[in-house]
């Protein structure tokens, strides 16, 4: 046997070995640093159910099926040219590899095939036919979105980004040799009997520049060792990148959580070595660390922030960019502090490192974490499973809980809710005040406690004196059906929305505890609330605490009512002259996926007709009231064209549609939207109401 064949495939299975061990180790070493974080999901209830089914299914839909990035039809499109295009190209790579290694002992090492192999001649001429047109269109892929970064210079996006144009080089590569190589097979015309035409007509062109039968072979060779060192080069650049994200977001979506979106992690306030929210990098849970790692640093959660959006400081992508560097330079430090030493030992060496992530970037400024209104449009876009919102509240927490820091504003709505269980501070005595006259059931203050429905009318129905008149025409809705309903009185509590997202646990788990104790008291089921924020905290998020309550939506609800016949919503009167548009609340939409009910609602009214604003369902922009932003000063860059106030922002798409009427569901949307048209000058042509409003006010 030739001695320099077998040195030549022995060098060949080294370099093959040596790349793949490279490969795995890096891609385990990351791994391993992101489990020293905080545990997560994987503790009492994880153990017990990991829920592989909603996680195979989540691996299915984001990962084979690409389910979030066709939320961008364009993008993709031709994202799944790439990413289909890879898993094509599996058969293809491996073979070349196979070739590599024990080609030696076989005919024709170069131009091994599994489908050949398997199948046949026919069958792999099909596999090579299918591999020519899917590198044209990964070639069409990779054309676009090099375009968006370079010639476009789309919003969110590095045009200054080297790993980009590396990784992009190198997958054109890989598809330009492919390509070229079966065209010069063509040419040497000992292995397919009728060319295809895409290899056929590169062989003519390989033809025309001079390249013979004799020549043909050597040119395939050339260009499949320039695919195989291509692959090589790929196998030790990528998990180095950013564009790491090959590995991580698949794994990111196999470990998605299936709790709802709209339920944030509950501390453990009774543990002495709990940890209060997150500062030091090997406190974050380690999905917030895989998040990093999962980043591929589109900017698609930039684009959609309201806040940067508005010129604020907040930019979730480099949120979670930073906490990616902040783990790769800071866990080993910790890695090493630990090594040789007994547990006390080693947390008393990790206590005296600096890795502190708050404020240790621009990107984690305090000013960026508070600029959050957590109405989830990044986790939204995101395409590769990340949960921004997640790691803003855990920095939140610690900022709160372990350090006292927040805005004056902030700090006296948590006094308020403290001492009168409402952010207003109103005296907790006058809760029930709003009913007097419209014989209302207060469960602590009759004898008759059966209800049908729990009535939770919220800090903001009772208390603010434009959302008022909201909970009174509810009221009067619900009695035009003859549902059997009550309230809490002066037992009902702030549901502690403004209070968890604001970063203070501890005062929210006081507060739910509370209102899932007084409910269970009365053996309350079912609960309707016309507040979107209470309605997610008592759904999602009371379960934590044992409140286990079918909870619905007012819009749910009315247009249930509606559809029931039990209510009679006619035509409103200016109807034919008006418009009539809707502001998604980010809490019963993106969180909840309530988009319709309150539309159908709004429709009953105006006569079928709707005028979307230019950013509505999924991606509908906030009012800016979420995330406790309603209780903290929204400061503006006067010397910033693009710096303004997010609901102004929303309030000018809204008008945008030519309506005459805006409605919302939501008491934090209303006040928002209302002062927005009133900075507009356009109060006195334009009216803001509840959908709870346009339906009593056309009740028949």
């Amino acid at each position: 046997m030739d001695i320099g064949r077998i040195l030549f495939h022995l060098l060949f299975t080294a370099f093959f070995i040596a790349a793949n061990v490279v490969f795995a180790r890096a891609i385990i070493y990351r791994l391993r640093l992101i489990f020293q974080g905080r545990p997560a999901f994987f503790n009492e209830d994880a153990k017990k159910n990991l829920n592989l089914p909603f996680r195979l299914k989540s691996f299915f839909e984001n990962v084979i099926l690409q389910k979030k990035n066709f939320r961008e039809p364009l993008r993709g499109i031709m994202h799944a040219f790439i990413f289909y295009g890879f898993l094509v190209y599996t058969i293809h790579t491996t073979s070349q590899m196979i070739a590599g290694v024990f080609g030696y002992a076989m005919e024709d090492p170069y131009r091994f095939m599994l489908p050949d192999f398997l199948f046949g001649e026919s069958a792999n001429h099909v596999y090579e036919q299918i591999v020519n047109y899917v590198s044209l269109l990964v070639l069409t892929g990779l054309s676009f979105f090099a375009w968006r970064r370079w010639i476009q210079k789309a919003k969110g996006l590095d045009v200054h980004s080297p790993a980009s144009a590396i990784v992009i080089s190198m997958i054109a590569t890989l598809m330009v040799t492919t390509l070229l190589g079966n065209g010069a097979k063509t040419v040497a015309a000992t292995y397919f009997t009728e060319p295809g035409l895409i290899d056929g007509m590169i062989g003519r062109v390989w033809e025309m520049v001079g390249v013979s039968n004799s020549s043909a072979d050597l040119v395939f060779q050339i260009m499949w060792w320039g695919h195989i060192a291509t692959v090589f080069s790929f196998m030790l650049y990528v998990p180095t990148s950013k564009h790491a994200h090959l590995i991580f977001a698949p794994i990111n979506y196999f470990f998605a959580t299936d709790t709802p979106k709209g339920q944030l992690s509950k501390l453990n306030l009774e543990d002495e070595n709990a940890v209060w929210g997150s500062n030091r990098v090997e406190d974050f849970p380690w999905p917030n660390l895989l998040d990093g790692m999962s980043c591929i640093e589109c900017g698609r959660c930039q684009v959609e922030c309201p806040a940067n959006r508005t010129g604020k400081m907040l930019n979730p992508k480099a949120i979670i960019v930073e906490l990616k560097h902040q783990l790769l330079e800071k866990m080993p430090l910790i890695d090493a502090a630990r090594a040789g030493k007994t547990r006390e030992e080693a947390a008393e060496a990790v206590a005296a490192l600096d890795t502190g992530v708050i404020n240790s970037h621009e990107g984690l400024s305090e000013e960026s974490i508070w600029g959050c209104t957590t109405c989830f449009a990044c986790v939204e876009a995101c395409p590769v499973g990340n949960n921004q919102v997640n790691a803003i509240i855990e920095m939140r927490r610690h900022l709160v809980l372990a350090e006292s820091k927040m805005s004056p504003e902030l700090q006296k709505a948590f006094t308020n809710m403290e001492n009168n269980s409402n952010p207003w501070g109103v005296g907790a005595h006058t809760r029930a005040d709003w009913a007097q006259g419209l014989d209302v059931k207060v469960l602590g203050e009759t004898e008759d406690k059966n209800i049908d429905i729990l009535y939770w009318v919220g800090c903001a129905g009772a208390f603010d004196e434009r959302n008022k008149k909201i909970s009174q025409d509810f009221v009067k809705i619900m009695k035009k059906a003859n549902v059997n309903f009550g309230i809490l009185g002066t037992e009902e509590g702030c549901s502690g929305d403004s209070a968890r997202r604001g970063g203070n646990e501890y005062l929210y788990q006081t507060l739910a505890q509370q209102n899932v104790d007084t409910m269970n008291g009365y053996g309350v089921k079912k609960i309707v609330t016309a507040c979107p924020h209470c309605y997610n905290t008592i759904k999602n998020e009371y379960p934590q605490f044992g409140g286990n309550f079918d909870v619905v939506h007012h819009s749910e609800f009315i247009n249930q009512l509606s559809n029931e016949g039990k209510i009679d919503v006619k035509v409103a009167d200016d109807a034919a002259q008006g418009k009539f548009t809707y502001h998604d609340s980010c809490y019963i939409g993106r969180y909840n996926n309530n988009y319709e009910n309150p539309r159908d609602v709004v429709k009953k009214v105006s006569g079928g007709k709707l005028e979307e604003a230019v950013d509505h369902h999924s991606k509908g922009l906030c009012c800016g009231a979420g995330g406790a932003q309603y209780w903290m000063e929204e400061h503006v860059d006067e010397s910033n064209p693009e710096s303004m106030r997010v609901n102004s922002k929303r309030t000018g798409q809204l008008l945008d549609t030519g309506a005459s009427t805006i409605a919302t569901a939501c008491p934090f949307c209303i006040t928002m939207i209302t002062d927005g048209v009133k900075a507009a000058e356009k109060i006195d042509s334009v009216k803001v109401k509840d959908i709870a409003e346009l339906v009593a006010e056309n009740l028949k």
